[in-house]
């Protein structure tokens, strides 16, 4: 393991008639018995203070030196206090992690809304909010988003800002132009050109990172308009490009990334999912934080409990629902995960139909703003409702995931069965129930032992980078062997779509093909 930041103690050869050496080349020296095998930079900065400080320290110093990918780069002279952050700039939300080098471990994790949400709630709406003129201010809200994270980070472990020598990044290619300044305009419309695919390391001060001006920041490249370096770095994170049998990985956000391969050829397929996988349903979805439901089990009430009324104030309940929450707090939304369970409970107890309608006559429906639902919890006056068009909404992004997931395994010549593992990342990725999922029709019917819960893939590949810097070609190489399919526009994706809205799919047997 070569760590992206490494700390490296020296002792150097003193001065003397017969070793009239420079001071840089000595310290270059010095790094080359160290086992530093590259040519290294010294900016002139750093130059400035070399003399003076070897001698003050009479010619025992220890460098924090950036690992990059062709060459070292020297960011320090003390060394007493390193730490890098690895960034997941998402759509929705920021999450950061911060790690102790010369501790080589991860010390803490937090995450944020994306201010950018202000100026819309998806990446084509903030698009044209940067087509007319607000690009600043976008990159201006995603870096204020980031430093607030930083510094929260930094008070809570009782560090400085300037202790932190490296950051690597990953987002997707819209998000990570914002990130970088660059104008998105011809992303959005045919032939969907980004400004740049590769960024590799970009300064601090360039990019407005409250972190130590000298350090470096590793930013993921894309490898397509709509497969971005947060894509990329899943595919690192699972290791998915080093199987010999193919792997998947599926990464639900905003978006469906649907990722197939091995180690010699790589399929990405990405389409909208919608905010429904998210946690994004109506008024009750939420993060998977503290007081989220995640876990629901609905059960008939024997008749003779059935009540006339109950706390919720809507007449006899013939239905039990049972619900866990992050934190065993009071149900305050739902998240992704918890998502899927309801509507599997809702369906699997006759309460909606396979088109996702309200059926039978359950006093938990209910009428609210002239939609019909279902109230899956009431405290008080707090009630947390699922409506029809939330169930609609949830259909349509598990439509559209498996539908995905059909045409690129077919188009390749292959089967479910055929799929050595399958990784779920994203708002999916700390858990999902997988026998729920299938019988939803959300994910093929395979072996179970075959589902891996990845979680945050994206925040682990840079992670992964922070702590070896050797993965720096592995990363090229994952972008080289991305072919990309637009599902969106995919003829055999739109066949197979209307089939996949209906619970589980109007040819279940598809889900075991």
């Amino acid at each position: 393991m070569h760590p992206l930041v490494a700390v490296i103690p020296l002792s150097l050869d003193k001065p003397s008639p017969r070793d009239k050496r420079a001071d840089r080349e000595r310290l270059i020296d010095g790094l080359s018995r160290a086992g530093i095998d590259m040519p290294v930079e010294i900016t002139p900065e750093m130059l400035r203070a070399i003399p003076a400080l070897i001698r003050k320290r009479d010619f025992s110093i220890t460098l924090v030196l950036g690992i990059l990918k062709d060459r070292a780069k020297v960011l320090g002279f003390d060394g007493a206090s390193v730490y890098a952050l690895a960034v997941d700039t998402g759509t929705t939300n920021i999450v950061a992690s911060l790690f102790d080098v010369k501790g080589d471990k991860r010390i803490g994790v937090m995450e944020t809304g994306n201010p950018q949400i202000a100026l819309g709630p998806d990446v084509l709406s903030r698009v044209h909010a940067a087509m007319g003129g607000r690009g600043g201010e976008l990159h201006r809200l995603l870096i204020k988003g980031i430093n607030d994270l930083i510094h929260k980070l930094c008070k809570a472990y009782g560090i400085n800002c300037s202790d932190i020598y490296a950051a690597a990044i990953a987002g997707n290619t819209i998000i990570t132009h914002f990130l970088l300044d660059l104008p998105v305009d011809n992303i959005s419309v045919e032939p969907y050109i980004p400004a740049a695919h590769r960024f590799d390391f970009v300064e601090p001060d360039d990019v407005g990172l409250d972190i130590n001006r000298n350090g470096i920041t590793y930013v993921f490249p894309n490898a397509g308009s709509y497969v971005g370096g947060d894509i990329v770095a899943g595919i690192l994170s699972t290791g998915l490009y080093r199987h010999k049998e193919p792997s998947m990985l599926i990464d639900v956000g905003t978006n469906a990334e649907i990722v197939l391969g091995c180690d010699e050829w790589i399929i990405v397929g990405a389409g909208a999912a919608g905010p429904a996988l998210e946690g994004g349903i109506s008024e009750i979805g939420m993060r998977a934080s503290e007081g989220a439901i995640y876990n629901v089990e609905i059960s008939p009430l024997p008749a003779h409990d059935i009540r006339e009324t109950d706390k919720t104030g809507e007449g006899g309940h013939d239905f039990v629902v049972n619900l866990k929450t992050i934190g065993g707090a009071e149900p305050a939304g739902i998240c992704g995960s918890g998502v899927i369970e309801l509507v599997s409970e809702l369906y699997n107890s006759g309460i909606i139909n396979r088109q996702g309608r309200f059926t039978g006559t359950s006093g938990r429906i209910t009428k609210i703003n002239g939609q019909t639902g279902f109230v899956i919890y009431g405290s008080g006056d707090k009630r947390l409702i699922i409506k029809d068009t939330d169930i609609e909404n949830f259909l349509r992004s598990k439509a559209a995931m498996f539908a995905s997931l059909y045409v690129i395994v077919k188009s390749v010549g292959l089967r479910f069965g055929d799929i050595e593992r399958i990784h779920v990342s994203g708002a999916l990725g700390m858990g999902i129930n997988t026998d729920k999922a299938v019988s939803l029709g959300m994910i093929p019917d395979i072996g179970r032992n075959k589902f891996f819960a990845s979680g945050n893939s994206s925040l682990k590949g840079a992670e992964m980078v922070l702590a070896d810097a050797k993965l720096l070609p592995d990363i090229d190489r994952i972008c080289e062997m991305i072919t990309y399919r637009e599902m969106n526009t995919d003829g055999e994706f739109m066949k197979e779509f209307p089939g996949a809205l209906f619970i589980p799919h109007t040819s279940p047997e598809v889900l075991r093909a």
